[in-house]
């Protein structure tokens, strides 16, 4: 299972990634197949001032491509599922698929 651990693992891949996001756990909850298991988690990004308007596009083929490093998991997925721009800032939603490695 892949508990506090492996979300906790992701988060900080992100934070990484994106350093000027401020990214939390909305929910996380088991994810199991056939022959895997694992977590889908829910995320949310938020960037108070963003260097471009598509930031949400380019951060999509971003996380399309990025090979994460999260030791005994796998990011199987991991996608832009809601984009909302206010006042400036950029509100993101993202959903990813942890595997059990």
């Amino acid at each position: 299972m892949i508990g506090r651990a492996g979300s906790g693992a992701l988060l900080r891949a992100l934070r990484t990634l994106v350093p000027a996001a401020d990214i939390s756990v909305i929910h996380e909850r088991p994810w199991h197949s056939l022959t895997f298991s694992g977590a889908q988690i829910c995320l949310s990004m938020q960037i108070a001032h963003p260097t471009t308007q598509d930031f949400a596009s380019k951060l999509s083929a971003i996380l399309s491509e990025h090979e994460f490093h999260v030791p005994g998991h796998i990011v199987a997925d991991i996608a832009v599922t809601h984009a909302v721009v206010a006042d400036g800032a950029h509100c993101l939603i993202n959903d990813a698929l942890l595997l059990d490695d």
